[in-house]
């Protein structure tokens, strides 16, 4: 393959194989690429409040009316699109997805989302620097304004952080805690109960302590197993039973020897993390946490 060709060639073949990926991806769905790249857009619109004809559709989505007609005949058969009379141009046809077809496009957008990652897995994710550049790069193919959103963006107003994203990262990251700590005997509960003594003590008794702990929803313990994990500690003479409540010498050497550990496996995992990534990762994080917390109280 020559210079010449290359870059055409191999476009060509990456669009290949994404079109195959996603169809397979979403023929349980009942849809085809084509369909998903439509229905997916009309999903966008709509939730930013629009009603759109097919015309507008079609330039949305930027395909050609016609096809988008035989698309939109096809999802309206399934069930999933419904076609109404325009009430102001009686030559325009606006266009509404149904109850299934929001279903089944929120269910369409996870699968494709979930390829996506593993499509820019070689290149370091969706928020890799190396795939911004890639964005980069072929909006300059298509002409695409700066700051002007690309297709996938454009198409669907979903945001790309799940909570399923963030459940998986808290499961990994809470495993991996888990298998540093295992190593030296100590359980998850038992170094977030060093860090609470060390950082918001003193603790007049165990009970104090024991009821602060049961108040924590991510140790999900209730009062007599925060006592029972206090009780644990003072057995094994890591931390004093009270007058206040501390580690002991054998308790304060341990939890420094964790936080070491800790320490070198958390720089591994964030090494080569852009610095803004991992302050923008935090903010966001900081407030859905708050967010959440507001929507139970």
């Amino acid at each position: 393959m020559d210079d010449d060709t290359a870059t055409g060639r191999l476009l060509w073949h990456v669009t290949l194989r994404w079109r195959a990926a996603v169809d397979r991806a979403v023929a349980p769905l009942g849809l085809t690429h084509a369909q998903y790249s439509l229905i997916a857009s009309l999903y966008g619109l709509t939730r930013r409040g629009a009603q759109p004809t097919q015309r507008e559709l079609a330039e949305f989505a930027e395909l050609e009316p016609i096809y988008v007609s035989k698309l939109i005949r096809a999802l309206a058969a399934a069930g999933l699109v419904t076609r109404s009379a325009h009430p102001t141009d009686s030559r325009a046809v606006q266009l509404t997805l149904t109850e299934k077809g929001v279903e089944t496009t929120e269910a369409a957008i996870a699968v494709v989302h979930a390829l996506q990652h593993d499509l820019t897995k070689p290149i370091g994710g969706p928020s890799s620097p190396r795939n911004r550049q890639l964005i980069a790069i072929l909006k300059d193919l298509l002409g695409t304004p700066p700051g002007q959103p690309d297709g996938s963006q454009a198409m669907t107003t979903t945001p790309t952080l799940t909570g399923q994203d963030v459940a998986e990262a808290q499961g990994a990251l809470g495993a991996l805690l888990d298998h540093v700590l295992s190593d030296a005997g100590v359980s998850g509960t038992e170094y977030v109960t060093f860090r609470v003594i060390t950082a918001r003590g003193p603790w007049a008794s165990i009970g104090e302590l024991s009821a602060f702990l049961a108040t924590q929803p991510q140790l999900r313990l209730d009062r007599a197993a925060a006592e029972a994990l206090c009780a644990g500690l003072v057995q094994k003479g890591l931390v004093t039973a009270g007058e206040p409540v501390a580690l002991t010498d054998a308790g304060t050497n341990l939890f420094a020897d964790l936080n070491e550990r800790v320490r070198r496996t958390t720089a591994d995992i964030y090494a080569g993390l852009d610095p803004a990534d991992l302050a923008t990762a935090r903010k966001v994080l900081a407030t859905l946490a708050e967010r959440a917390r507001q929507a139970t109280n």
